[in-house]
């Protein structure tokens, strides 16, 4: 089986590992086609070719970086050369690039699979609506990064096999075991991009009201809301409790991370986004680090019982969720039961068997 594996955010080798053992693990011959760079925090990333069990086919692209938006001018042209029997679309279906390919592919005879994170129900701009209809109508299956997302395909009319899988998963041997309750709770980390929708100031404001413990903030934004942020830490006289670590490349976290007991993941619902996964949740899993979350979009889905929830915007919720890991039997529980979830569902080599069970399942 030879699959067409058309994805921007694949340039990078981190994202590749699921394609590698679908290579290595399924026998399927896989063929990534990427732009020769995608922007990644900002600066341009070019496209990764060291995995020599995959092929690679960097596209003819024409790019608006700014906003993120990019074509392919040969589209039909791949699909001839490597002649595969499935397209797999790493792309939203109201996006240009999976409107040419599944184009390309149905003139071909050849079976398509988009992805899509998009949890909330919304209409886009004309041209986006149209290439979505078209996509819509014409692809075979689809796979959603959460089950709202998968939910939202079913309203807007998509009738065919519709899968829930997420779109990374990890190597756990990647990670190594953290610290553990010791003497009790004392370091608590959030990591991720420091914008509002990400709820750090619930998590600022709850963390002033469990005296003992240290906030750990790891990630970047804009400075006007890192400013109010640390403003509001000293309004609340905790300034020396709250540390801003800024960005941390992926050795560095490896490491530090070996000192943390719980991630927070304390996101909210805006009018145009929601958490759609949340993937700090199955890193701190394989970390055994204990993890709470708010229960915007999939955060209480991904979590399950391994872990507790909050409703979002509370920090007297958040707060009480924190106070609640200082049982250290309670801890250690969900600790293992995390590392049992993402044993049982997030690794690369479960979510690389999925995707491939569904490609079989269309041939």
């Amino acid at each position: 089986m030879k699959i067409l594996f058309v994805s921007h955010s694949s340039v990078l080798e981190y994202h590749q590992q699921k394609l590698r053992v679908m290579a290595e693990k399924s026998g399927a011959e896989i063929v990534l086609v990427t732009p020769p760079y995608w922007p990644e925090g900002g600066i341009d990333a070019p496209v990764y070719t060291g995995n020599t069990s995959i092929t690679y086919e960097t596209g003819k692209t024409f790019m608006l970086k700014k906003r993120f938006f990019h074509i392919y001018l040969n589209a039909p042209e791949i699909i001839r050369k490597h002649n595969p029997d499935i397209v797999y679309l790493e792309e939203e279906p109201f996006v240009g690039v999976t409107w040419q390919f599944i184009k390309a592919a149905k003139k071909a005879g050849k079976k398509t699979v988009f992805f899509t994170w998009e949890n909330i129900h919304r209409s886009y701009n004309f041209i986006y609506n149209k290439i979505e209809k078209y996509c819509l109508k014409n692809a075979d299956a689809a796979v959603a990064g959460n089950k709202e997302a998968a939910d939202i395909l079913r309203v807007k009319g998509f009738a065919n096999p519709v899968e829930v899988i997420p779109q990374y998963g990890l190597n756990i041997n990647d990670f190594s075991p953290a610290c553990g309750f010791g003497n009790g709770i004392k370091e608590v980390v959030y990591i991720g991009r420091l914008t509002e929708e990400k709820g750090i100031d619930t998590l600022i404001e709850a963390a002033s009201k469990v005296k003992y413990i240290n906030l750990n903030l790891i990630g970047t934004g804009c400075e006007e809301y890192v400013n109010a942020l640390k403003n509001s830490a000293a309004k609340l006289n905790i300034t020396e409790r709250v540390i801003f670590h800024g960005y941390m490349d992926r050795a560095r976290l490896n490491e530090f991370m070996k000192n943390m007991q719980v991630l927070v993941l304390p996101s909210v619902t805006t009018q145009g986004w929601k958490e759609q996964f949340g993937r700090v949740l199955i890193e701190a899993f394989a970390s055994r680090i204990a993890v709470i979350g708010s229960d915007s979009g999939e955060i209480p889905n991904v979590i399950g019982d391994a872990g507790l929830v909050f409703r979002e915007g509370n920090p007297f919720g958040l707060a009480e969720a924190i106070e609640k890991m200082n049982n250290k039997k309670l801890y250690n529980g969900l600790i293992e039961k995390g590392y049992k979830r993402v044993s049982e569902n997030y690794t690369n080599e479960i979510i690389a068997g999925k995707i491939i069970a569904l490609c079989k399942a269309l041939l």
